[in-house]
């Protein structure tokens, strides 16, 4: 089984479509962890009949994190702001029954999908961390399938933007199973939560640790 989390903080005016989107091509559980938002995503999330879990106030690994201690199943997590192709999952969930991480490859950005700025801090991070790790990967993808013995060898510990990263980094330095599906990022309905300068330390920082880190 494989239960699909969508982490949300503000995502009122996306949520629905994305929730209806994803029921319209797969019958998974869906669960909503949400950072507390102030719009009524939540709401919106249990008039659907959604399960609705809150995180610490930490940020996004901190939500993945809850929700990952909440769910027995295999996961398939994405970003509820429309920017992922949702009609992709099916693909993912039968990629989970022979590797051990599905990462969404982000290899065609549309137009207005991500700032100029975004986009070279995208390319440097994914070049550092090929330096580093000796594969290139997206280490910020927010399209991610995940078996539940990978989660429980990586021992996960980020609390925001970081996450992604240190997913990304365990499961090279773990030798699990990877397998990259490429995928088109799309312009996203709302405010992007992420902040290039702050947060892009915060990966940076991660990219570094995990290489040099004892995992597992």
């Amino acid at each position: 089984m494989v239960t699909i989390i969508l982490p949300t903080q503000n995502e009122a005016e996306s949520l629905g479509e994305t929730i209806e989107h994803v029921r319209s091509i797969c019958s998974e559980r869906i669960v909503v962890v949400d950072g507390h938002s102030t719009d009524g995503t939540a709401d919106i999330a249990e008039q659907m009949g959604i399960d609705v879990i809150f995180d610490n106030k930490k940020g996004k690994g901190d939500a993945l994190r809850v929700a990952f201690d909440y769910v027995d199943d295999d996961v398939l997590f994405l970003d509820a702001d429309c920017t992922y192709p949702v009609e992709r999952i099916p693909e993912f969930i039968d990629a989970l029954k022979n590797y051990d991480i599905v990462i969404g490859e982000r290899m065609e950005f549309a137009e207005g999908s991500l700032p100029r700025l975004f986009r070279v801090g995208d390319w440097a991070s994914r070049t550092f961390f090929s330096v580093l790790y000796g594969v290139r990967l997206d280490n910020l993808s927010g399209l991610r399938g995940m078996t539940r013995d990978a989660i429980s060898q990586m021992k996960l510990e980020s609390d925001g933007f970081g996450i992604e990263t240190e997913i990304t980094a365990k499961a090279v330095r773990l030798n699990l199973r990877i397998k990259k599906i490429p995928i088109a990022y799309r312009p996203r309905a709302g405010e992007s939560k992420f902040g290039p300068i702050r947060d892009g330390i915060i990966v940076l920082k991660a990219i570094i640790r995990y290489r040099v880190a004892s995992v597992g």
